[in-house]
C-alpha cells in the first residue's frame, strides 16, 4: 500500500467505521449516504489489502487487521484535528465552533443552561452539542471523540481513562422532594416517611441513583411505585400523588413551583452529589477548548461555587 492510495476522507470514514463497526449508523455520524459510505469502504478494503469488516450472523465485526488501527486512526485524526484543522487562536465573537457534551439532563438543567445563556450574547455564537450520558463515555473519552463529558465522580474510574484530565463543577446536596400537597409528609425527608410512601427512584442503564446507596447504609426501606430516567422528568411525576423522591436540591429548587412540589430537608446522611467535568489531555493547549473551560468554570464559580472552590 502506498501512502498516496489514502486521503484523508478516508481515514475520517474509516475512524467511524471502526467505531460503529456497522455502515449505517457510520453513514449517519458522518452525514453521508449510505452508498457513499459503502464506495468508500470498498475504496478502503483495496488500499489496505483487508476486509476490514465481515459478517458473523446478523451484525458486522472488524478483522483482526482493523482491530489494530482503532487506536492509531483516531490518534492521526486527532493530531491533524488538533495541530492543523484547527486555527492558532479562538475568537468567540467570530467563531462557530460547534463543542461536543457529555451529561445528564440534570447537568444541562443547572449547568449547561446558563453556559449556553453565555454563548448567546456572542455575535457568532459557538454551539454546544449535548448527549446523554451512555454506555461509551469512557470509550468516546479515551478515544477523543467529546470535548467535555460531565459525569458523577462516584461512577467514574479515572484509571480507565489514564489520558484525560478533571475539572470539579458541581457539588449539590440531595433533598426530599413530594406534591406541594403531599397528605402525609411534613418537612422533613424520614426514614419513617420512606418506608411507607410509595418511592419514585432514578434508574439509568439499569443503575440506579447514587443516593440510593447512602438510603440503604442509613437503614431506610423503600418501596418502589415507579422509575424514571430523568430527574428532570421526575420531578413533574409527583404531582397529585403521595410518591416521595430524592433529587439535587438547586434542580429541585428551579422546577418547585412549575412541577407542584416541596422539598424536605433529609434527616439522614446522604453524601453531597460531585460531579466533574473530563476531556482527553490533548485537548489542553487547543485555544477553543481552552475558552470553554474557562466559562465552563465560570459558570461552576457562580452556580456551584463548593466545587469550584476545589477545582
Amino acid at each position: 500500500m502506498k501512502l498516496g492510495q489514502i486521503d484523508l476522507n478516508l481515514l475520517v470514514v474509516l475512524d467511524a467505521l471502526l467505531r460503529e463497526k456497522n455502515v449505517t449508523r457510520a453513514a449517519e455520524s458522518l452525514h453521508l449516504s449510505q452508498p457513499a459510505t459503502s464506495t468508500a469502504l470498498a475504496r478502503l478494503r483495496r488500499a489496505l489489502g483487508d476486509e476490514l469488516l465481515h459478517k458473523n450472523g446478523r451484525y458486522l465485526e472488524l478483522t483482526p487487521r482493523a482491530e489494530s488501527l482503532i487506536e492509531p486512526v483516531r490518534e492521526v485524526l486527532a493530531t491533524i484535528e488538533q495541530t492543523i484543522a484547527r486555527p492558532p487562536t479562538f475568537d468567540p465573537t467570530t467563531n462557530s465552533r460547534c463543542f461536543s457534551v457529555i451529561g445528564s439532563d440534570y447537568v444541562g438543567a443547572t449547568l449547561l443552561r446558563p453556559l449556553i445563556a453565555r454563548f448567546t450574547g456572542l455575535a457568532a455564537g459557538p454551539q454546544v452539542d449535548t448527549t446523554p450520558v451512555g454506555i461509551r463515555y469512557t470509550e468516546a473519552l479515551n478515544r477523543d471523540e467529546v470535548d467535555v463529558a460531565i459525569l458523577p465522580d462516584r461512577i467514574v474510574d479515572e484509571s480507565s481513562i489514564p489520558g484525560c484530565s478533571r475539572m470539579p463543577v458541581i457539588v449539590e446536596r440531595f433533598v426530599g422532594v413530594v406534591w406541594r400537597d403531599h397528605p402525609h409528609a411534613e418537612d422533613r425527608l424520614t426514614a419513617e416517611l420512606l418506608g411507607r410512601s410509595p418511592y419514585l427512584g432514578y434508574v439509568t442503564q439499569g443503575q440506579p441513583a447514587i443516593v440510593e446507596k447512602d438510603l440503604d447504609a442509613a437503614g431506610c426501606t423503600r418501596r418502589v411505585a415507579a422509575t424514571a430516567s430523568s430527574m428532570v422528568t421526575m420531578a413533574f411525576l409527583l404531582a397529585g400523588t403521595d410518591l416521595v423522591a430524592v433529587l439535587p436540591e438547586r434542580l429541585a429548587r428551579r422546577v418547585a413551583v412549575a412541577a407542584e412540589i416541596r422539598l424536605l430537608e433529609p434527616e439522614m446522611q446522604l453524601q453531597p452529589l460531585r460531579e466533574s467535568a473530563y476531556w482527553h489531555a490533548r485537548r489542553a493547549r487547543d485555544p477553543g477548548h481552552v475558552w470553554l473551560r474557562e466559562q465552563l468554570f465560570a459558570v461552576a464559580r457562580v452556580e456551584f461555587p463548593q466545587a469550584a472552590a476545589t477545582g
